[in-house]
């Protein structure tokens, strides 16, 4: 199978890029982050998935009537559709048509951007026995019992003290469904106020996609994790029985797509995406994944995540490994989307257990995960330890609704940067896990976020050099689809002190006059810019007279390219067109003089971002930039 590698996923103009590209075309197998006590989880030999059914991508421009021509022809039927998920579908296959052959069909009819099998997740798991080790909540409050540090603890019983309620957050848990009698987490259910009305029955606390006879809107947890998970985040506080959640006040939708058998699927997890984003949900708890695979549907669905400014907390992975160069997915997307946290876990002696994934560029902090005390299944006064970075992942989910709870005005890469920027930073998890530290709730809830206090009116990013720090082309460099045709050329980036005359200073970038798509870029500033609630991003450009471009587009980094804003003709196909990956600014300006471009940091999902790298694009002709960075909106 081939798969053309997407321009959404435009990775190569970070350090990120071509690993992440690398691996978009291999299959894989989904593996739940529940570690097996005292071993740690293989890599899968092969991929497996399911035999019924793929996932298309249509290609952008052909009609609906010609795509229900296709899949008339092949046999196929359309089961789902995601229209905010770029138009994935989920496909049934007749039964003898095999899997390989009719993703040929569809590749080989050129109506389609991408093919994919629908890859399963496995669930892997070994609970500890509750009787044998209950008693203590050491990540809550870590007082040195059984054997543990004094503080190794996410400081929760100081932070209550600040605030105990996310009331008014909605906290997604796409697992194994939850027990929602359960007594420590039926008053904290939610409740959809749409129930019945969105083609579930009886949806009132969440959705069911597997088969189990129980209906489509009934997401009872019959295996256990997702009960356990719900309860780390939200079980409720100070009602004498059972624990307390991070949050004792939070609603919890609960999203089913794993069975019995520990075995879901790639189409049942997005469509649990696509539902917690219609639905309102502000956080998405995704405490599985996998090896030696990545999915371009999965990516496309946290990206649409991000895009609604919701954030994804996802557990690191079980394998022991070095997530920086064996990637495990969906946590490794935190290398390419910034609405992405991976967490590692941490024992109760703020150690990483040895079976815990991390990697200093894509695991951004720890979290206690060895072992956690929450609800189960059994019953509806049932609790159990278990542990893994399944753990680790919904304590970081819950810290970033009690700080939502708190400041419930900031955006969501303010409320990550709360998280992240006020861990307790260990020696032990220094080149491990980004940060270098584990969750401290209290500082998260204490430290006030200073967002827009003492910013200057503007800030200029680059004029007549690149910032400091900033890596940049000096050759051209052709990049290439699957066919080997041209995708696009990086240029170096030329200075010119005339034709034009600079904007501003004493010289301005210039873009060659090429056909197709090219663009110069840099990446990894040290001199970064911060963007706050309410700016401006801009940028002056001058378009030749002799060679106009057809389109221009600007794209922006924070360690992810998915903000970018065009100009004219719309042949630049990267992103979801209206989204903030690719918003649509209106018509080119005008040819011979400078003209401003502006874009509200708002719209580009980048308020409370760190810049720290610019691509500046063309489709056909050439353009000359200049004068670049943020103001205050008007």
């Amino acid at each position: 199978m081939h798969i053309t590698i997407p321009g959404s996923a435009r990775q190569n103009l970070s350090k990120q890029r071509g690993r992440f590209l690398s691996k978009i075309v291999l299959g894989g197998i989904l593996i739940f982050t529940v570690a097996l006590p005292q071993l740690a989880l293989s890599v899968p030999a092969a991929a497996t998935f399911r035999d019924d059914r793929i996932l298309v991508k249509p290609r952008e421009g052909v009609s609906p009537e010609v795509l229900t021509n296709l899949h008339a022809a092949l046999g196929t039927q359309v089961l789902r559709g995601f229209p905010h998920i770029g138009n994935w579908e989920v496909v049934q296959i007749p039964s003898a048509a095999g899997v390989s052959n009719i993703i040929r069909a569809y590749t080989s009819s050129r109506l389609v951007d991408r093919v994919e099998p629908d890859y399963l997740v496995h669930v892997t798991m070994m609970p500890n026995d509750f009787y044998f080790l209950q008693g203590n909540q050491w990540n809550l409050i870590n007082v040195g019992q059984n054997g543990g540090t004094p503080g190794c603890d996410i400081d929760a019983t100081n932070a209550w003290n600040i605030r105990t309620s996310a009331s008014n957050i909605i906290v997604a848990v796409a697992d194994t469904g939850i027990r929602y009698t359960h007594e420590d987490l039926a008053p904290n259910l939610w409740h959809n106020p749409q129930e019945n009305l969105d083609g579930y029955t009886n949806d009132l606390y969440g959705i069911n996609l597997v088969d189990n006879g129980r209906g489509n809107g009934d997401p009872w947890d019959d295996y256990g994790h997702g009960t356990h998970v719900a309860g780390i985040i939200g079980a409720v506080g100070n009602n004498s029985v059972g624990v307390a959640g991070l949050c004792w006040k939070v609603q919890l939708m609960a999203l089913k797509f794993i069975d019995t058998n520990g075995i879901g699927s790639i189409s049942d997890a997005i469509t649990c995406m696509d539902f917690a984003a219609s639905h309102g949900a502000n956080i998405v708890n995704a405490s599985w994944g996998g090896f030696g695979f990545t999915s371009s549907a999965l990516w496309d669905a946290v990206n649409m995540l991000r895009d609604k400014g919701i954030i994804f907390t996802v557990a690191a992975g079980n394998s022991g490994s070095d997530n920086d160069t064996t990637g495990f997915y969906p946590a490794d997307y935190s290398a390419s989307l910034d609405n992405v946290i991976a967490v590692a876990a941490s024992d109760r002696n703020d150690q990483i257990p040895s079976w815990s994934d991390y990697g200093p560029d894509t695991v951004q902090l720890a979290a206690p995960g060895d072992p956690v005390f929450s609800c189960w299944n059994g019953s509806d006064n049932d609790y159990e330890y278990d542990q893994g970075t399944s753990m680790a992942a919904p304590h970081v989910a819950g810290a970033c609704a009690l700080v939502w709870g708190q400041y419930p005005n900031l955006t969501a890469l303010q409320v990550m940067n709360q998280v992240l920027n006020n861990v307790d930073t260990v020696s032990n998890l220094a080149g491990r896990v980004g940060t270098g530290g584990r969750l401290n709730l209290y500082r998260a809830l204490t430290n006030s976020p200073h967002l827009n206090q003492q910013r200057p009116a503007t800030n200029i990013w680059f004029d007549d050099t690149l910032p400091a720090g900033a890596e940049a082309n000096t050759t051209y460099v052709t990049n290439y689809d699957g066919n080997g045709n041209v995708e696009w050329v990086d240029e170096p980036w030329f200075w010119v002190t005339n034709n034009p005359a600079p904007c501003s200073g004493a010289a301005a970038s210039q873009a060659p006059d090429l056909t197709g798509i090219h663009d110069h870029y840099f990446v990894d500033a040290t001199n970064t810019l911060p963007v706050y609630t309410g700016d401006t991003l801009f940028a002056w450009v001058y378009l030749d007279p002799a060679n106009p471009p057809d389109e221009i587009m600007i794209q922006w980094n924070d360690g992810c390219w998915e903000h970018r804003a065009f100009w004219g003709a719309n042949d630049i196909p990267w992103g979801g067109y209206g989204t903030s990956s690719r918003l649509d600014m209106g018509a080119l300006p005008p040819t011979g003089q400078w003209v401003q471009l502006a874009v509200p940091a708002s719209a580009l999902k980048l308020e409370g971002a760190t810049l720290r790298g610019v691509s500046l694009m063309l489709y056909n002709g050439s353009a000359t930039w200049d004068y670049a960075g943020r103001s205050v909106s008007p």
